[in-house]
């Protein structure tokens, strides 16, 4: 039996079916899906909603369901959201219930957030006491940094008229039991980039017979460096990040090879800074190739904006923790430099995002780990929280 969080205080629909939530993550786990080909997961959340009467959705989004549900009195729409897609990566955990597809794997947690926000609509529809309605938003595709927008391009927000949203995410440096708020930034922009440099390749004895991309390739990786500490201002933040360097083969050594690829990435709060870092990136990687006598191509996308929630939803939900668990149940989150397409959606309407504990002995690594795998224990009480949350925060706006 699963020793559960703030097991006296579940909502009254959720502790009878506490172990079934267990047995639903885990299958979800066993069988992880990618970007929007998530038909399968789907397929269980509309199983589960439609056998609490509930109509759910899945045509208006690939890979997605969204569901309303109808409160007993006229109010606002809150949206409730959560990421259903996995890693493209392995599963190396040891578990029974570990990934049965190679190469993919739940390591981010979507297969319990998935399981918390189904627990949070069964909670709504078995008590329906609230002005408004709650739209449950099951979104694919959040690892690929598409997936909110495309739900927000199929126009789930307007055609629901949600005025707020909110979301939840697993925190494995947090305890379990607890849960991560914050007012304003929480988690930054995320932007790729990738740089193609062509020179001349020769034989490895005779380097001045070709123009050499690697020193040039290692003169970029330190000069980049520099823009966070010399043209960043300090009292902002930005990550700039080369993760990636590919050139030449390892089986010939003696061959300087014509092109050398770099890729990376960037993180930013704020969007001027976010302008900058690209304008300074293009300039030192164009600037650095030529005068070496090489080309450079250069490809960078502004991925994800940063994460920033609103107050008034923020402390809203800061205050429904408190409330339902008790003070030491909440915690106040420092600013993160891992990104969640999460902020397409409060570039539009008010919002917030929460970080949801689950660390403990037995639940230690990272995020995007291969050994990750989600805290069952605290699925109850987040799904808990989340409907209170929403009934909390429609009360509010009515």
């Amino acid at each position: 039996m699963t020793t559960f969080t703030h097991a006296d205080k579940l909502d009254a629909a959720l502790a009878p079916i506490a172990e079934e939530l267990v047995a639903f993550r885990r299958d979800i786990h066993q069988h992880p899906e990618l970007g929007f080909e998530t038909a399968r997961t789907i397929g269980l959340v509309r199983a589960k909603l439609e056998a609490a009467g509930l109509a759910p959705d899945t045509e208006i989004v690939k890979g997605g369901l969204v569901c309303l549900i109808e409160g007993n009195r006229p109010g606002k729409t809150v949206a409730l959201r959560a990421d259903v897609d996995c890693l493209p990566m392995t599963d190396c955990s040891t578990t029974d219930w570990k990934s049965r597809t190679e190469g993919l794997a739940h390591a981010c947690g979507h297969d319990g957030h998935t399981t918390w926000l189904t627990a949070a609509g069964l909670a709504l529809a078995a008590d329906r006491d609230f002005p408004g309605r709650v739209l449950l938003i099951f979104q694919p595709n959040e690892e690929g940094g598409t997936g909110a927008r495309a739900v927000i391009d199929a126009g789930v927000l307007t055609k629901y008229d949600v005025a707020e949203i909110f979301g939840a995410h697993t925190e494995p440096l947090l305890p379990k039991g607890t849960y991560g708020f914050r007012v304003g930034p929480l988690q930054a922009s995320a932007d790729l980039w990738y740089a193609t440099l062509t020179g001349k390749g020769t034989h490895g004895g005779r380097p001045h017979l070709g123009i050499d991309p690697i020193p040039v390739a290692a003169q970029i990786v330190n000069a980049l460096q520099t823009i966070v500490s010399r043209k960043v201002d300090p009292i902002d933040t930005a990550v700039v990040s080369c993760c990636s360097i590919t050139a030449g083969r390892y089986e010939t050594p003696n061959v300087i090879p014509h092109e050398a690829k770099l890729s990376g990435t960037v993180r930013t709060f704020m969007p001027q800074t976010r302008k900058d870092v690209e304008h300074h990136m293009r300039a030192m990687i164009t600037g650095i190739a030529e005068a070496n006598g090489l080309t450079a191509e250069i490809t960078y996308k502004a991925l994800i904006p940063a994460v920033i929630n609103a107050k008034e939803p923020a402390e809203s939900a800061m205050a429904c923790a408190r409330e339902r668990f008790g003070a030491e149940s909440v915690t106040e989150m420092k600013p993160m430099m891992s990104s969640e397409d999460f902020a397409e959606y409060l570039q539009l309407i008010p919002g917030a995002i929460m970080r949801v504990g689950i660390r403990d002995d037995e639940h230690t690594v990272s995020l995007h780990h291969q050994a990750f795998d989600f805290n069952d224990e605290v699925l109850p009480a987040t799904g808990t929280l989340l409907a209170a949350m929403a009934k909390k925060r429609l009360a509010e706006l009515a």
